[in-house]
């Protein structure tokens, strides 16, 4: 997919003054350059396509949108949790204070996307790939990252609590101030980049994968022999 690392370029949009009126949300449908807000729970739309929008407050809960295209877009406050965006492509987008908690976006591709105090607990971000890819204060407790490919991305002070990270190829990220208990497929972290506070969490647990087991109790004697 090209270079990666930097920093995320923001998405290229002129905020609309007013939400847009009568959006459909159906297959293959394009919203360009509109402001949306309005509940879509449950959409059953693959295939759509949205340029340059901003997003509103729009509830998705449950919303099945395989194959969304999102371009130049920003996400405020919206609600996603338990939606389906298998296959999904984000080019220069923001999500800020967004819940996609249970979300499922397996084999998406992502570039320049900036993700902000957003919760992605037990979501399913299995096989995406991307570049620049900047996770800042988010709850990704729980979450599935099988395989994941994010080289030279960020977790910045993020929950990655119980995150599955097995097969994941993460060189170069920097998961600097985020909390790592429990992470899953520890050894898929080679090439992060961490601060000195992690150290200990992170050693421990590349110890436990390994199968070193750390004693400090003294041995039992040598049996004595007596003739």
């Amino acid at each position: 997919m090209g270079a990666t690392g930097g920093q995320p370029k923001p998405p290229r949009w002129e905020p609309a003054p007013e939400a847009a009126d009568g959006l459909v949300l159906d297959e293959d449908a394009e919203w360009v350059g509109v402001r949306v807000t309005g509940d879509f729970a449950g959409a059953v739309a693959p295939d759509v396509g949205i340029v340059g929008s901003h997003l509103v407050g729009v509830v998705l809960t449950g919303a099945a949108l395989d194959r969304l295209h999102l371009t130049d877009c920003v996400l405020d406050g919206c609600e996603l949790s338990g939606a389906m965006l298998d296959q999904a492509e984000l080019i220069r987008v923001e999500l800020r204070d967004c819940r996609l908690s249970g979300l499922v976006a397996s084999r998406a591709r992502l570039r320049d996307v900036r993700v902000v105090s957003c919760r992605l607990d037990e979501a399913s971000l299995r096989m995406v790939r991307g570049e620049r890819v900047w996770f800042e204060g988010c709850d990704l407790r729980g979450a599935d990252a099988y395989e994941l490919a994010l080289e030279g991305s960020r977790f910045e002070a993020c929950d990655l609590t119980g995150i599955q990270l097995s097969g994941a190829r993460l060189a170069g990220t920097r998961l600097v101030g985020s909390t790592l208990d429990g992470v899953r497929g520890v050894r898929s972290l080679d090439g992060v980049i961490i601060d000195s506070g992690q150290a200990v969490t992170l050693g421990l647990a590349l110890l436990q994968a390994a199968g070193i087991v750390i004693d400090d109790e003294p041995g039992e004697p040598p049996a004595t022999t007596v003739t």
